[in-house]
C-alpha cells in the first residue's frame, strides 16, 4: 500500500499480543495483495489479485472474486453514487496518465485527459453478488483501490484484533488511524491531526474511542512542475486536481466509509463538502483550505482540541 503501517496492542499476556500483532499484519498484507493493480515482473500476481483479473479482463467477461474485493467495489459504487461520482473507483486511466503509482509523473495535455476519462464511470461498473463477479463494461477501463484499501484493510486488522481479545489497541496505517477501545487506563486516545504545511507539527487533536480517523492531503503523493503542486487527489470529473482544500479529516466508526469519505469531501470543496458531511449520520470532518481556514462539523466541538499554531483560522470554533 505504498505506506508504513505501525499496530500497538496492549496485551496481559505478551505472547497473545505478538501474535494478535502478526495476525493483524497478515491481514494488512492479505489486503494488499488482493487489492493491488500493478503486476509485478517475474510473478504471477493476476492469481493473488482480484483487481488485476477485474482490470485484465475489462470489456470481456465478468470476473469472481472473493468476499472482500465485494464488499469494497459495493461500498466503494455506495459511496461513488451519494456523491454524485466525487468519488470513483474507475479513476485508474487517470492515474496512470498522471504516472501515480509510478516511477514517474508528468503533466498530461488536456486532450489526454479528455481521452482517459472516457474509461472513467463507476456506473459501467457491474456487480452480481449472487454470483460474485465484478465487470467492468468498456474495454480500458481499470479499477483503483487507493482511496479506499488502506481504511478497509485497517478495519479488517481490528476486527482480528478484537476476536482474538484485544481490547486497547492503535493502528496507523499512514494516516488511516483506528483506536480500537479506549487507552488501558479507560481515557480516550488522542490523535493528532496534522498540519498540512509542516508534518512536524499538529493543528489538533481528537479524542476517540472505538472510532476511525482518517486524514488526506495534497502533501501525501504530488510532484511538481513548472513551480506548481500536482497531488494524487484528483476530481474524477475534470481529471485535474482539485484545489479548493489541502486537507481533509474524517472522523467515522468505519475505516473504510472514513477512508472513503476524504476523497468526495477533498473534491467536492469546504462549502459542498461540508454539506455532503452533514447528511452522513455518524460522520465527523475537518476541512482546511488553500487559505489556511479550518471548519469542522459540529458533532467534533467536544473531542476536538486546536493547538493554536501554523497561523491557522478556525472559523466555526465555538
Amino acid at each position: 500500500m505504498d505506506t508504513l503501517v505501525q499496530v500497538t496492542v496492549y496485551s496481559d499476556d505478551k505472547q497473545s499480543g505478538k501474535e494478535a500483532l502478526d495476525k493483524a499484519f497478515a491481514e494488512f498484507k492479505r489486503i494488499n495483495d488482493l487489492t493491488d493493480r500493478f503486476p509485478k515482473e517475474g510473478k504471477n500476481t493476476s492469481a493473488s489479485s482480484d483487481v488485476i483479473r477485474i482490470n485484465e479482463n475489462a470489456g470481456i467477461k465478468p470476473v469472481q472474486v472473493g468476499s472482500d474485493t465485494l464488499n469494497i467495489v459495493q461500498r466503494s459504487l455506495y459511496y461513488a453514487q451519494l456523491s454524485g461520482g466525487s468519488f470513483d473507483i474507475t479513476v485508474g486511466p487517470i492515474m496512470d496518465l498522471w504516472g501515480f503509482g509510478k516511477d514517474e509523473q508528468h503533466v498530461p495535455s488536456d486532450e489526454q485527459i479528455k481521452k482517459a476519462l472516457s474509461l472513467v464511470d463507476y456506473r459501467k461498473v457491474i456487480v452480481d453478488a449472487d454470483n460474485g463477479t465484478v465487470y467492468l463494461q468498456k474495454p480500458g477501463m481499470s479499477l483503483d483501490f487507493g482511496g479506499v484499501a488502506k481504511g478497509y484493510a485497517t478495519e479488517e486488522a481490528a476486527k482480528i484484533l478484537r476476536e482474538l481479545g484485544i481490547k486497547h489497541a492503535i493502528i496507523n496505517a499512514g494516516g488511516n488511524v483506528y483506536a480500537l477501545g479506549a487507552r488501558p487506563d479507560g481515557s480516550p486516545w488522542r490523535v493528532g491531526v496534522r498540519d498540512p504545511r509542516d508534518g512536524e507539527k499538529l493543528i489538533a487533536v481528537l479524542s476517540v474511542k472505538d472510532t476511525s480517523v482518517v486524514t488526506s492531503g495534497d502533501y501525501e503523493r504530488y510532484f511538481e512542475q513548472g513551480g506548481v503542486r500536482y497531488s494524487h487527489l484528483i476530481d474524477p470529473s475534470t481529471g485535474k486536481q482539485a484545489r479548493d482544500l489541502i486537507q481533509t479529516t474524517v472522523v467515522a466508526e468505519s475505516s473504510t466509509d472514513a477512508d472513503i469519505l476524504n476523497k468526495p469531501l477533498f473534491v467536492l470543496g469546504q462549502q459542498r463538502g461540508m454539506s455532503f458531511a452533514k447528511g452522513i449520520q455518524g460522520v465527523g470532518a475537518i476541512f482546511v483550505n488553500a487559505d489556511k481556514q479550518v471548519t469542522f462539523t459540529d458533532n467534533l466541538a467536544n473531542q476536538l482540541e486546536f493547538t493554536g499554531g501554523g497561523d491557522y483560522q478556525i472559523i466555526n470554533q465555538k
